[in-house]
């Protein structure tokens, strides 16, 4: 089943670009000629590095800025770029208060994750120590925690 947006964001004037935002991702699409040429980018919260926005200027739209870093294998940079006219300026502003939120609260999830696993692991070389745990059960246990 395919996850259901919970936000979606149209912006008309300036790049005509709709913005998806579901629970982990973030999905753009840019509208092209008679919507048959649309390009779509989707792209997780936790690969999000920063998010600026350019105000629009007297004869000229603003831009909405979303920084993914760059990717491992190829070493280019990964930027979207949402176009966006002055009467949109606040939709703008919006979408990137929602971003910036989700990538806090994602973040703060791995934190509260990593936390987790470290008392889980300490939890389990107390038991090895006190000679509950064999030192197989103990590597068994230690490595399913660092995979998650």
């Amino acid at each position: 089943m395919a996850e259901l947006a919970f936000k979606e964001y149209n912006f008309k004037k300036g790049s005509k670009t709709t913005v998806y935002l579901y629970q982990n991702s973030i999905e753009i699409i840019q509208n092209r000629f008679l919507g048959k040429f649309n390009k779509g980018k989707l792209f997780q919260y936790k690969n999000v590095s920063q998010v600026s926005l350019k105000e629009p200027g007297f004869a000229s739209n603003g831009h909405l800025i979303i920084d993914c870093g760059t990717t491992d294998s190829k070493k280019e940079k990964n930027v979207y770029t949402i176009e966006f006219s002055k009467q949109e300026k606040d939709l703008a502003l919006e979408l990137k208060e929602m971003i910036e939120d989700k990538v806090d609260e994602v973040k703060n999830q791995r934190v509260d994750s990593a936390v987790d696993n470290f008392e889980k692991l300490k939890k389990i070389k107390e038991l090895y120590d006190l000679e509950i745990l064999s030192a197989e059960e103990f590597e068994d246990q230690k490595e399913r925690l660092l995979e998650k």
